[in-house]
């Protein structure tokens, strides 16, 4: 039995394939690591391969992993790991996930392998000298007991800031030569598109409905962050897909004593839409997307499925509002017909 610490993370990754990437010099981008250190070139979606054998390290003593401020592994486990140590690095960006496995060429070999973050700027500390690092994970046969030929793997995780990463790859007692594979697969978000939009003005008929006919081609993906902000509220995060194609935006007025209902319609069976609207002051022409910062009142709607019309009502009181409109892709779509309808009606 081993143990593969992983730290989970929600977001929209790339689909790792696998490939072999080139070891690089021992150096990276912001300072050099020591000449122990082989540096790896990891890059999202492609398995970098490395072979390595345990004869090139060296035994260490392992007090460093076992501190508080590291807490690597326990003392109890220093068995695993009290063999030849062969060091990596690499780096991990923002919002991504690296997956590290250290796989044995010889069926009777036992190895472990643990790896840790630390800051962009830290290119110093490597075992055995590490006082402190963000986090450190290791993977080893828990129990203590030997299990030669099986895979170790750990995974690190970065959210808002990227890491320097350090891997070790360790023989366990009395194991101090042997060949191995080192993978590494990153997986990072997708980079967040930078398009802004352009909201077509609709003269909308304050008693009655106007229909616009339109293509999602005209439109533009965009950076889907403001409509889960708490001043926008549109959608919550984990119902992007549904917004995540091409995004076409309008511009309307809202009478006060309304109710605005707008509906978009797929022209085509198989188009899968989605639509929503929110209300900014009769005079704020400033909060297109995806540069909105509050609004007054945001409806989505993009559940309804592909060939379905896609449907979000609005309510204005004793003020009347500017409403900006999107019909947008689902699940990625970019391209399709639709029909918009903004029916208004004065309140009884």
């Amino acid at each position: 039995m081993k143990s593969a610490s992983t730290c989970v993370w929600v977001g929209l990754f790339l689909v790792a394939v696998s490939a072999v990437s080139a070891v690089s010099a021992p150096a990276a981008a912001g300072g050099s690591w020591p000449a122990s250190v082989t540096s790896v070139d990891a890059k999202s979606g492609v398995t970098a391969q490395v072979k390595g054998n345990l004869s090139a390290g060296k035994t260490m003593d392992l007090a460093w992993a076992a501190n508080s401020s590291v807490a690597c592994f326990p003392a109890t486990r220093f068995d695993p790991f009290r063999g030849n140590h062969v060091l990596y690095a690499t780096s991990l960006p923002k919002e991504s996930i690296l997956t590290i496995t250290a796989v044995p060429d010889d069926p009777s070999m036992d190895l472990s392998v643990y790896a840790y973050s630390m800051g962009t700027t830290d290119f110093t500390h490597v075992p055995p000298n590490v006082p402190s690092v963000v986090s450190c994970e290791a993977g080893y046969d828990i129990r203590g007991a030997s299990n030669p030929g099986v895979s170790e793997k750990v995974t690190l995780n970065a959210t808002t800031n990227p890491y320097n990463v350090v891997i070790g790859v360790a023989g366990a007692k009395g194991v101090v030569t042997g060949g191995y594979t080192l993978q590494l697969d990153l997986k990072s978000k997708a980079a967040a598109p930078t398009n802004t939009l352009t909201a077509s003005a609709i003269q909308a008929n304050p008693n009655g409905t106007v229909t616009v006919n339109g293509k999602l081609e005209d439109g533009a993906k965009i950076d889907l962050a403001f409509a889960a902000k708490s001043a926008v509220a549109c959608w919550p995060a984990t119902r992007d897909n549904g917004y995540n194609g091409n995004h076409v935006a309008y511009r309307t007025m809202l009478p006060p004593q309304s109710t605005m209902t707008v509906t978009a319609t797929p022209i085509g069976a198989s188009g899968d839409i989605g639509v929503y609207a929110y209300m900014v002051g009769p005079t704020d022409t400033s909060q297109v997307p995806p540069n909105v910062s509050s609004v007054v009142s945001c409806e989505a709607a993009s559940s309804a499925g592909a060939g379905k019309p896609e449907s979000v009502k609005l309510n204005s009181v004793t003020n009347p509002y500017a409403v900006v409109i999107g019909v947008t892709g689902a699940a990625g779509a970019t391209t399709g017909a639709y029909k918009l309808d903004i029916e208004i009606k004065p309140k009884k």
